[in-house]
């Protein structure tokens, strides 16, 4: 439940990123509080993913997110 809930929260956050960019303005600020963090680290790979300048560290996130949650259960 909890790698389900951490899941949609990165998935708002992705969707908002696109309609709200400023993530001091509410409810981005909330998810993007929540989901930072996580995604920092993740940015890295992007420079190592041939796929132009796509964001894609929600996307590795939700991934890893998805094993944890099969890991655990």
């Amino acid at each position: 439940m909890l790698f389900s809930l951490a899941s949609l929260v990165v998935a708002i956050d992705t969707v908002l990123g696109w309609v709200q960019e400023d993530p001091h303005r509410w409810p981005r600020r909330l998810t993007h509080a929540v989901t930072e963090p996580a995604l920092r680290p993740l940015r890295r790979f992007n420079t190592m993913l041939p796929m132009g300048d796509l964001d894609w560290s929600p996307v590795l996130l939700i991934a890893l997110l998805t094993v944890l949650k099969v890991v655990v259960s």
